[in-house]
């Protein structure tokens, strides 16, 4: 049996609810500051995205507040206007929808980026499920714009069921999705190996946290569907989409970090930037996570991993504006045998770059 209606399991969840809001949405404002401070060269469309979901997130809390402060001031004393559902909270929907969507579609992209260079059943997996939910989300914000009290809910419930389902269902598919192509990008590399063992745990905290968000909505919502306790909840979903989402830009610092001494390792933030560009015969993968889009070679990779070659450490090459291979210095404590042979002259032919050097054991994708 339902527990009964009350102020406190209605507005006050409400009331709870935004609370807790306002002081994730704190921590919004901290991750953005470090986002910006930390990544200034980063993508032009992964800073829109940020800055976009910010100013997101300031009208969908504003619109809360502006909710729960008529149900509590204006409302105070008046227990008929307590079953209203006024604009500002048809809004808010409406917000929390598109807001939503927006971090799924970029999780969705990267799935997609990644799921390019191994199988691509994960990506139409992915496409299909988002675009699932885009739908859900749009008729939820339609139902909720007309309906005029809180009673009419009953009336919309599967539209809530599966909205709260879809999220849940969505956030799941994204992080299995996620962690199975960074799995299938291990190498033979143990340092390499560990942090994309960091970065699936991420991936896992970041997915588990909203859909258990969504899921304890849903639950809520079946468990008592005659109070406002799922509200509540569903206050906090925005945002923890955004800071899960901030968090993921954010860690490329600290695994950059890991990823600065020399030793036989992958640079892991090219496992973590997907957008490849290719030149002539030379492809460099970077990306919306990567702030380094023209680098081919950083000195915090040991191996330079391209679709067409893969070069050791020891004979890493970096390529100059004027088309060049040119040796890069490195600790000279290596004992690395090939450091003492000389360096081979390079030359040029139309259609690529050339190296006698790098011709042995190398093999084009053609």
């Amino acid at each position: 049996m339902a527990p009964p209606v009350t102020l406190g399991n209605t507005i006050g969840a409400a009331f709870l609810g935004t609370v807790a809001a306002a002081i994730l949405f704190g921590v919004t404002n901290i991750q953005v500051y470090l986002y910006f401070q930390n990544y200034p060269q980063d993508w032009r469309v992964q800073k829109i995205s940020v800055f976009t979901l910010w100013i997101l997130d300031i009208i969908h809390l504003s619109l809360t507040v502006a909710a729960v402060y008529h149900y509590l001031i204006d409302s105070f004393g008046i227990p008929e206007a307590l079953g209203l559902v006024i604009w500002s909270f048809k809004l808010q929907i409406a917000v929390n929808v598109i807001i939503v969507v927006l971090v799924q579609t970029l999780y969705a992209v990267r799935v997609w980026k990644l799921g390019r260079h191994y199988q691509r059943i994960w990506p139409v997996i992915v496409a299909i499920v988002v675009a699932s939910g885009y739908a859900i989300g749009i008729i939820l914000a339609v139902k909720t714009y007309n309906i005029s009290t809180f009673v009419e809910l009953e009336g919309m419930a599967w539209v809530v069921y599966a909205s709260f389902t879809s999220s849940t269902v969505i956030d799941v598919v994204i992080a299995t999705a996620m962690c199975f192509y960074l799995i299938r990008s291990r190498s033979g590399f143990a340092g390499t190996n560990n942090k994309i063992i960091i970065i699936v745990r991420m991936t896992l905290i970041s997915g588990f946290l909203t859909s258990a968000c969504s899921l304890a909505a849903l639950i809520a919502y079946a468990a008592m569907p005659n109070n406002l306790v799922f509200l509540g909840i569903e206050f906090l979903l925005t945002k923890l989409y955004i800071n899960s989402f901030l968090a993921m830009l954010n860690a490329r610092q600290s695994v950059r970090d890991r990823d600065t001494s020399p030793g036989n390792s992958l640079s892991i933030t090219k496992i973590m930037n997907i957008r490849t560009t290719t030149t002539s015969h030379v492809a460099t993968s970077s990306g919306p996570f990567d702030a380094d889009d023209n680098k081919v070679w950083s000195p915090s990779c040991s191996v330079l991993v391209t679709p067409i070659l893969i070069i050791p450490y020891q004979n890493a090459m970096h390529l100059t504006p004027l088309g060049e291979y040119a040796r890069r210095d490195y600790d000279s404590s290596s004992n690395l045998e090939d450091t003492k042979r000389p360096v081979e002259p390079t030359r040029k032919f139309d259609g690529g770059i050339h190296s006698p050097r790098l011709d042995r054991g190398v093999h084009s994708a053609v």
